[in-house]
C-alpha cells in the first residue's frame, strides 16, 4: 500500500483537530446536557454553539475550550493515518487492476464505513479521554499515560471501550458519506470544466462536511454520552445498556430533535475540518510528484 495515503492522511487530520478543537468541545458539552439518566447534566446549561463557548471561557478559563487537545490530536494521528490510507490504498489498488474505470459510489462508500471502523475501533480509548475532558469543567494536566491507567483501574477495559460500538457505528456512516462524496464531487465539478483548483476542494470538501454531519448526529450523540459515563462502585447514575437504548431514552424524555442536539457546532466544526483536512490533503499530493502523476496517484 502506498504509503503516502497513511502518512498524510494523518498529518492532514492532525491539522484540522487543532484548528476546529473549541468548536468541538462546545459540541459535546451541548451533547451530554439534558440527560435525565445523569441528575448531573439534567440541567440546560447552554443555549448554543457561540453561547458555549463564550461561558466556558469565562467560567472556566480559555483554557478550558482545549481540555482534552492533546487526546484529541493523538486521536487523529492514529485514526486519520488508518481510515484515509486504507481508503485510499484500498481504492488507489481496485481503480489499477480496472485501468480506465472508477471505483463505484456504492463500492467507495462500503470502503470509506470499513475504514472507519477499523480506524474508531483502534483509537476508541482516546476517543473516550478527549469526551470526558471536553465535559469536565477542570482544566486536565494529567499526562497521557496516567489518564489511561486511571481510567482503567477504575473501570476497566470496557472503561476504555466505553462507546465503542456508537463510535465504530458513527465513524462508519461518517466515513461511508464524508470521504466518498468529497471523491465523487470532486469528480463530478472536474467532469463539468471545473478546474482542479483550491475552490474546486473547498465547495466538495464543504458539502462533503454537510451530509456527514446530517447522517452521523444521533450516532454522535449517543456515542457522547456513552463515552461520559463512568461505571464505578457504588455509583447511582443510571447507565445506557446500549446504543438503542440510549437513542430511545434521549428521544423519549427529550424529544426526538434532541438527537441532533449540537448539529450546529458540528457542522461548523466538519465544515471547517473538512475544508481544512481535504485542502491540506491535496496540497500534500500536489507536492509529492508521484501523487501527481495521474498513473500513480493515490488520492
Amino acid at each position: 500500500m502506498p504509503w503516502q495515503a497513511f502518512v498524510y492522511g494523518g498529518a492532514a487530520a492532525m491539522i484540522a483537530e487543532s484548528c476546529t478543537f473549541p468548536i468541538d468541545m462546545s459540541k459535546t458539552r451541548l451533547q451530554i446536557q439534558g440527560q435525565i439518566a445523569d441528575p448531573s447534566l439534567s440541567s440546560l446549561k447552554y443555549r448554543g454553539m457561540i453561547h458555549t463557548v463564550v461561558t466556558v471561557a469565562k467560567q472556566e478559563g480559555a483554557a478550558s475550550l482545549f481540555n482534552g487537545v492533546k487526546f484529541a490530536v493523538l486521536r487523529q494521528g492514529t485514526y486519520g493515518t488508518i481510515r484515509l490510507g486504507l481508503y485510499y490504498s484500498l481504492k488507489s489498488g481496485w481503480e489499477s487492476r480496472n485501468v480506465g474505470d472508477k471505483m463505484p459510489l456504492p463500492h467507495l462508500v462500503l470502503l470509506g464505513a470499513t475504514a472507519g471502523v477499523v480506524g474508531s475501533f483502534v483509537t476508541t480509548p482516546t476517543d473516550v479521554m478527549r469526551v470526558r475532558m471536553q465535559a469536565s469543567q477542570q482544566t486536565n494536566a494529567q499526562p497521557l499515560i496516567k489518564s489511561f491507567v486511571d481510567i482503567f483501574k477504575n473501570e476497566g477495559i470496557r472503561g476504555l471501550y466505553r462507546g465503542s460500538i456508537p463510535n465504530a457505528q458513527r465513524a462508519a456512516v461518517v466515513n461511508g458519506v464524508q470521504i466518498p462524496t468529497y471523491d465523487v464531487t470532486k469528480r463530478n465539478l472536474l467532469a463539468n470544466g471545473y478546474l482542479d483548483s483550491k475552490l474546486t476542494h473547498f465547495g466538495a470538501s464543504l458539502f462533503a462536511g454537510f451530509l456527514g454531519a446530517s447522517f452521523s448526529q444521533p450516532l454522535d450523540v449517543a456515542k457522547t454520552r456513552m463515552m461520559n459515563q463512568r461505571l464505578v462502585q457504588n455509583s447511582q447514575v443510571k447507565i445506557y445498556k446500549g446504543v438503542m437504548d440510549c437513542l430511545l431514552s434521549t428521544a423519549r424524555h427529550e424529544g426526538v430533535l434532541a438527537l441532533w442536539k449540537g448539529f450546529t457546532p458540528t457542522f461548523c466544526r466538519l465544515g471547517p475540518w473538512n475544508v481544512i483536512f481535504f485542502m491540506t490533503l491535496e496540497q500534500f499530493r500536489l507536492l509529492d510528484n508521484s501523487i501527481n502523476n495521474r498513473e500513480k496517484a493515490v488520492f
